[in-house]
């Protein structure tokens, strides 16, 4: 899957890739990372799902540069605000997710945005 991407980004404009290997490579996922991060990318949703432990775990084992980030899946904004923090310390891009219909946790994403 890593040899297909990388060819696929040397097709294409790509600028990102989500969840790009599957979750059962999950933290082990780091020869993507290696292949791409420094141009193209590569955010984990489900793989670090706004949990800091996890995140930690990640940026350990360098398996992305980037975070999605959605404030329905970890629960609190302070927890939030944490995983945010920790991504920006470790040089990660933190992506922002808007949940539709949900207007009080839309106006909480666009802060976190800003």
């Amino acid at each position: 899957m890593v040899g297909y991407l990388s060819d696929l980004a040397k097709k294409f404009p790509i600028i990102s890739i989500e969840d790009g290997l599957a979750e059962k490579t999950g933290l082990d996922g780091r020869k993507l990372n290696e292949k791409l991060g420094d141009r193209v990318q590569i955010v984990g949703d489900d793989l670090f799902v706004t949990k800091t432990k996890i995140l930690e775990k990640g940026i350990k084992k360098c398996v992305g540069n980037s975070i999605l980030v959605k404030v329905n899946q970890i629960g609190t904004l302070t927890e939030t605000l944490d995983a945010v923090e920790m991504a920006k310390r470790a040089g990660y891009t933190a992506v922002i997710s808007i949940v539709q219909g949900r207007q009080k946790i839309q106006v909480l994403q666009i802060f976190l945005w800003r």
